[in-house]
C-alpha cells in the first residue's frame, strides 16, 4: 500500500455514517480521557493555561510527525494550487479550540465543570443547526428539521440531567462566555471538514488546526510564566500525552464530519464525552464524585440523540 493509499484510507475508513459515528464516540471518549489528563497536569504544575500549552505542543509534535511520514504537506500544497486557495477562514478552526481550552480554565474553577458542560453542550449543538444550515460545513447544506431540533433539546437535556446536583456559581458573564465558546467549536469543526476536503488531507489539515491552537496558546503561555510562578514539571510521563489524544480528535473530526454534517458530529462527541466521564469516574473518581443513575441516563439520551439526528437526512460520503 502506498503512502498516499495510506493517507486516504482516513477519509475511506469513515466513509460510512455508522463508521464515522464510532469512530467519533471514540473521539469523544478521548476527550474526556485528555481532560482528565490535563486536569492532572495543570494541578501539578499550578497552571492550567501552561498545561493546555504542553497539550497543544504534544499535538504539534505528534501531527508533524505524521505529515512528514506521510508526505501529506507536498500533496495538500499541490492539491490547493490546482484547485484554488480556500478561503482564509477555513485555515483558523484552531482559533476555536483555543478559546475552548482558555474559556474553559477560566470559567471551570468558577462555575464548576457540570455547568461549564452545559453552557458548551447548548453552544455546540445549538450553534450547529445554522452552521448546517447555511452549508458551512463539508457535507453541504443540511436544513432545520423537526428531528434534529429534537436531538438538540435530547443532547441539552441529556447533559442537564447528568449535571443534576453538581454544585457550581451560576456566573452568567462566565456561562455567557462557554456559550460562546460552545458556537466557536461549530465553526471548528466546519472549517477543518472544509479544509481536510480542500486539501485531500486530513493530517495536513489537523497541522493548520493545531499550529493555529498552539500559537495562541502558547502566546498565553509566555505572558503566564512572565507574571505567575509554576511548579516543578511532573515525572509522569502519561500526564503529556493529552496532546497525542487531541490529534487523534482533530483528525477525525475533520473527517467525519464530512460524512456526518457538524450537528451530527458534535453530538456523537458529546455522547462519546460522556460516556468518558462515566468511565473515567468509575475508574478513578474524583474526590467527592460519584456516578449516579442520573449521569447514566445523560450518557442514554445523548447517545438517542445521535440516533435521532440522523432521521431522515442524506447520506454523503466522504471525499
Amino acid at each position: 500500500m502506498t503512502v498516499q493509499a495510506r493517507q486516504r484510507g482516513v477519509s475511506l475508513l469513515l466513509a460510512t455514517p455508522a463508521r464515522a459515528v464510532t469512530f467519533t464516540v471514540l473521539a469523544g471518549g478521548a476527550i474526556s480521557l485528555q481532560s482528565y489528563l490535563n486536569g492532572h497536569l495543570g494541578k501539578d504544575i499550578g497552571s492550567p493555561t501552561i498545561a493546555a500549552a504542553i497539550n497543544n505542543g504534544v499535538a504539534f509534535v505528534a501531527t508533524i510527525a505524521v505529515v512528514l511520514a506521510t508526505r501529506a504537506l507536498p500533496r495538500a500544497r499541490a492539491r490547493l494550487r490546482a484547485l484554488g486557495r480556500p478561503p482564509v477562514w477555513h485555515f483558523l478552526g484552531g482559533l476555536g479550540g483555543a478559546a475552548l481550552v482558555l474559556v474553559s480554565a477560566v470559567a471551570a474553577p468558577e462555575v464548576g465543570v457540570a455547568l461549564l458542560t452545559v453552557a458548551l453542550v447548548c453552544g455546540s449543538t445549538g450553534g450547529s443547526l445554522p452552521v448546517d444550515a447555511a452549508g458551512l460545513g463539508p457535507a453541504g447544506r443540511r436544513p432545520i428539521t423537526l428531528p434534529r431540533v429534537a436531538a438538540v433539546g435530547l443532547a441539552i437535556s441529556a447533559t442537564v440531567i447528568g449535571a443534576a446536583g453538581a454544585r457550581g456559581n451560576p456566573d452568567m458573564f462566565l456561562l455567557a462566555l462557554a456559550l460562546g465558546a460552545g458556537v466557536l467549536m461549530s465553526l471548528q469543526s466546519a472549517a477543518n471538514g472544509q479544509l481536510a476536503r480542500a486539501t485531500g488531507e486530513p493530517w495536513a489539515a489537523s497541522l493548520v488546526n493545531v499550529t493555529v491552537g498552539f500559537t495562541v496558546l502558547g502566546a498565553v503561555a509566555i505572558v503566564t510564566l512572565a507574571t505567575t510562578s509554576i511548579n516543578d514539571m511532573p515525572g509522569n510521563p502519561l500526564e503529556y500525552i493529552g496532546g497525542l489524544l487531541g490529534a487523534f480528535v482533530v483528525v477525525v473530526g475533520a473527517t467525519a464530519v464530512q460524512t456526518l454534517g457538524i450537528l451530527r458530529v458534535g453530538l456523537a462527541m458529546v455522547a462519546g464525552q460522556m460516556a468518558g466521564a462515566l468511565v473515567v469516574d468509575l475508574i478513578a473518581p474524583a474526590p467527592g464524585e460519584a456516578v449516579t443513575a442520573a449521569t447514566v441516563i445523560g450518557v442514554v439520551l445523548t447517545m438517542a440523540a445521535v440516533v435521532i439526528s440522523g432521521r431522515g437526512q442524506p447520506v454523503a460520503t466522504a471525499r
